[in-house]
This record gives structure tokens, sequence and C-alpha cells, in this order.
């Protein structure tokens, strides 16, 4: 059965070496619920791979040019998932100091490749699960090496700046380095949607419509054509409005 979109592990292979970077794309096309978005043979390629596209797990190799992968995977501010793939163990240790999800020796076998998949897929499962259903559930926001919690009820809407986010509340907004494509997939699709590319309201703080404009907190936020039949959709739905 072919996963939904949504349900896709977004895959990328920071790899300097051919042969690895056949094998785990060759492994990875084996997993119908992976899907590779990149193969990269240094860091920085991956960085900047990693700023343009939605990736939830990473293959990184430790010993590149320019940059080895521990010390690129310091430089993140939010890094996603991490598997590392390298021929020296002696860096496993430092490695789960930071977190990594695992750690696969070379040459490793299609067999302890899938293990490390199912561990991804159990903790995403498990996170899941965990994440209330309701409307007044709290996120953790860091910003400026604070950490805010924010009550979605209490999220009016959310501007994108490029890789920043300013998250609007009644009174306040704090800024975060985020992808709008990211930070959606956290909020409820009931309460929260998008209605322009740089745009997404709470539909619950709706004051008015006027035209192709909606006033939240007296800010006039566009409705773009291409979402203005969701959006009209999402209203009818809600009946708030």
């Amino acid at each position: 059965m072919t996963p939904n979109p949504q349900e896709y592990i977004h895959c990328l292979i920071v790899e300097d070496e051919p042969l690895s970077q056949e094998i785990l794309e060759s492994y990875i096309g084996n997993c119908p619920e992976l899907k590779l978005m990149g193969t990269c043979k240094n860091a920085m390629e991956g960085n900047t791979l990693l700023h343009q596209k939605r990736i939830d797990l990473i293959f990184l190799d430790i010993n590149m040019p320019i940059i080895n992968g521990l010390d690129w995977l310091k430089t993140l501010d939010k890094a996603p998932q991490v598997i590392f793939t390298t021929a020296y163990p002696e860096h496993a240790v430092e490695g789960f100091d930071l977190n990594i999800l695992d750690y696969l020796l070379k040459p490793f076998s299609f067999d302890r490749f899938l293990k490390a998949i199912n561990k991804f897929t159990s903790i995403r499962k498990n996170e899941k699960q965990d994440l209330p259903a309701d409307k007044d559930k709290t996120l953790l926001v860091k910003s400026n090496k604070k950490t805010y919690p924010i009550k979605l009820s209490e999220l009016c809407y959310i501007e994108s700046d490029g890789d920043y986010l300013k998250l609007y509340r009644d009174t306040d907004h704090i800024i975060i380095h985020e992808t709008l494509k990211r930070f959606i997939e956290k909020l409820p699709t009931d309460s929260f949607l998008k209605v322009h590319r740089s745009f997404v309201i709470n539909i619950n703080k709706i004051k008015y419509i006027e035209g192709n404009q909606v006033n939240i907190s007296s800010k006039f936020i566009p409705i773009a054509s291409s979402y203005r039949d969701k959006f009209y959709e999402a209203i009818d739905k809600n009946k708030q409005v």
C-alpha cells in the first residue's frame, strides 16, 4: 500500500562516498514509506537542501570534506532525526551525546538499516499519540535561547518570513526559526488554515471577512485566490462566522 504523502518519511543522504550513496539509495528505494529528497556529497550541500525542503531524517556520514558530520550537526538550530553512517566506531559516544537516532557502522546490512528505520517509525508514532487532540494543547517554541509555551487557543495567526515565523497572539508575537511547512504539521487542521503562501490563520479568531481579506486582531490578512475555495469550505464546516 502506498503511504499517504503526509506519512512519508522524507530522507536526506549526506555522504561523500559514491558506493555508500548507492547503497543508501538502494535501501531507501526498498522501503515504500521512505521518500528520498536528495543526495549530497558534503554538509554544505546538505545545509542548503535542509532549508529548501521538508526533511524528517538525515543519513549522515561523519568524515567528509569542508566540515565533518558531527561539527555540522552541532551548528543546526533544530535538526531532524539523524542516523550516522560511518566506518569509524570511535565517534559513537559523541554521536549519541548529540541525541542522534542511530549509528550504522559500515558496511551495514539491509536488516540493520531496517531496524534503524523501525526505530524512527516507532518514535514518530508515539509522538503522534502523545499529541492532545483538543484545541487548547500547548506547543513549546524556542526564540532567542528561551522556550515559550504557546496555547493554540491563544494563537491568532502565523506569518512566514523566509526561514522564520512570527507567531501572533492577541497582545504580542514571538519570532522563531522554523519553516511554515514544518510548523503547520503541528497544528490541528480543523482550526488552522493556510490562506496565503505566507499566512496561516486560526479561523476561530476571525472578526470579519471583507473582500479577499480576513480581519484578525485588527490585522487584515489576504486570502489568495488559490486558497479561497478551501477557506470558505472550512468556514462553512466550522460554523464560526
